[in-house]
């Protein structure tokens, strides 16, 4: 009888951040819902549930950016290519979600976007050949004004929220320009700094807006007179690196800043005196690159794409939502509670279910420079082996504490292809591309045990045997060799050969009397694993 699978949960990415950079993120209070960005991914997550959340692929290429529309309906997302795209955020009961409108706006990449108050025109800025901004009614595509005296890529923009609407950028060549409209003209341009300019926001009234900049200035304007009337974050107040993004409070009383100097601080709008500085971590991994406020809730982004929950009145972190930036590579299970998940950077986090039903990361740690290629837990549950395109094969003592955790190195002659590891033997198998070899012992083994050469042929997948005594290596021409493992030796069995492309995956049955195979082809063959006699496919 065939079992039925049902989606129980999606452990998203996190927000894709760039050393330098500023990442977009937004939030709707309404539908209390953070939005950002991860390659071709749009995100969703519950704020005051962080793990409930909805990754949406709708764009073709890498998105860079997306907001709600102020009545929280619609999703707005802009790409690399310069498109844009409008849609509705609540899935169709029926069929698959799509665009409402899909607009191509500018010859290079979106990199930020903004709603008129009113929700029907969008105004969105980046970079490429031509012009650097545009806004536009999202249902027609009608053109709204022309954003004259932009020369260089323009990394943030900001819709005035009251009458008489106007349009604030601030870009790459150091100046803050304001356009009057719709339809929007040019009215004037500031060069009071000396940097990039990251970030551009109206106060929620429109009576003022602030622009933050890599030359560690902050300062605000007179929305009327567009004129500089204040700055804050400076002196014995300012910030040690480039201010990267600036939020308002919901109320306007207070404004929020978050800078590559790892900090992030609390400024009052009335007076600029700084109120609180919290302190997010001292690596280069906890420098801020984004910052939103939703509510009550103050969220920054750090580089390693850590989502931090700031706690202003506490002066601290309150919570941290931790995950991958980057993609997984390979993925390994200890009981029923608790898996790894691997990231083609190195990193992996140890996920545990809470309650029967919630998925969290307890903990994560940097285990390779490089690719991991493959995971499995170790020792019972308390290690983690792996091997790496950084060529070592590693054990991890759990849980995972970052920095902390206990890293045992072993050092390949070459890159790994595969691995797999006999819990009962003790043994695990790492095939090369001309060789496979067997290492003895778990944390504190004894190193190699034999190994063999492949005789011209290329490994791509291995697997052991559940008592030890037999290898499987999948090749690149489609073979499958069953190698018997004796008195600490490694010989020839049986070729099996169905395959008709690479075999990229081996695995024993618990039981060891079944092996199954698969390959490039998206063919999955099951074989007797005594015999080698094929089973079915």
């Amino acid at each position: 009888m065939a079992q039925t699978w049902t989606l129980e949960s999606i452990l998203a990415p996190l927000p894709a951040a760039e050393r330098g950079f500023s990442t977009v993120l937004s939030g709707n209070e309404v539908r209390k819902e953070l939005v950002y960005t991860n390659g071709k991914a749009v995100v969703f997550r519950k704020i005051d549930d962080p793990h409930n959340c909805e990754a949406v692929f709708i764009h073709t290429t890498n998105v860079t950016c997306a907001k709600f529309s102020p009545d929280g309906k619609y999703v707005c997302s802009g790409d690399d290519s310069g498109g844009i795209k409008v849609w509705a955020r609540d899935a169709p009961e029926v069929g698959e979600r799509k665009p409402v409108n899909d607009i191509q706006v500018l010859g290079g990449p979106v990199v930020d976007l903004d709603w008129s108050p009113c929700g029907k025109k969008i105004v969105a800025v980046g970079d490429g050949r031509g012009k650097l901004a545009k806004c536009f009614a999202w249902d027609r595509g009608s053109n709204f004004g022309d954003f004259d005296g932009l020369s260089r890529k323009v990394n943030s923009v900001a819709y005035r929220p009251t009458a008489p609407f106007k349009v604030v950028t601030g870009s790459e060549d150091s100046t803050v320009n304001v356009y009057g409209g719709p339809p929007f003209k040019f009215i004037c341009s500031n060069k009071k700094h000396a940097n990039f300019v990251n970030c551009v926001r109206f106060s929620p009234d429109g009576t003022k807006f602030v622009s933050v900049s890599s030359d560690k200035r902050c300062l605000v304007y007179d929305a009327e007179t567009n004129e500089v009337c204040g700055e804050f974050a400076k002196g014995a107040d300012a910030h040690a690196g480039s201010v990267m993004a600036c939020a308002w409070s919901p109320c306007g009383k207070q404004i929020a800043t978050c800078s590559a100097d790892k900090t992030c601080r609390l400024f009052d709008s009335a007076s600029l005196a700084l109120v609180k500085t919290i302190k997010v971590g001292t690596k280069v991994e906890d420098m801020q690159v984004g910052l939103c406020w939703v509510g009550d809730n103050v969220i920054s982004l750090s580089l390693s794409g850590h989502l931090n929950y700031l706690d202003f009145a506490a002066g601290s972190v309150s919570k941290t939502v931790r995950g991958h930036m980057k993609k997984l590579t390979a993925l390994a299970r200890s009981g029923s509670d608790r898996f790894f998940t691997a990231s083609y950077d190195g990193k992996v986090c140890e996920w545990t279910r809470r309650g029967g039903v919630k998925i969290e990361c307890e903990g994560h740690a940097q285990v390779h420079t490089s690719l991991p290629v493959k995971m499995q837990a170790t020792e019972h549950g308390k290690a983690l082996q792996s091997v790496g395109y950084d060529d070592t094969l590693r054990t991890a003592a759990l849980p995972l504490r970052g920095d902390q955790t206990d890293l045992v190195t072993r050092k390949l002659a070459d890159q790994p292809k595969d691995s797999d590891y006999c819990e009962g033997a003790e043994l695990s198998c790492v095939v090369h591309a001309g060789r496979v070899e067997v290492v003895k012992g778990g944390t504190n083994g004894e190193g190699v045990l034999c190994q063999m050469d492949l005789a011209g042929e290329e490994g791509s997948s291995c697997a052991i045997h559940p008592m030890g005594s037999q290898i499987a290596v999948g090749t690149k021409s489609g073979k499958v060799l069953l190698l018997t493992l004796s008195s600490g030796s490694l010989s020839l069995c049986k070729t099996l050969e169905r395959h008709r492309g690479e075999v990229s995956a081996l695995r024993f049955s618990h039981s060891g009397d079944l092996l199954a195979s698969g390959d490039a082809n998206r063919e999955c063959l099951v074989w007797q694993g005594d015999t080698g006699g094929g089973k079915k496919s």
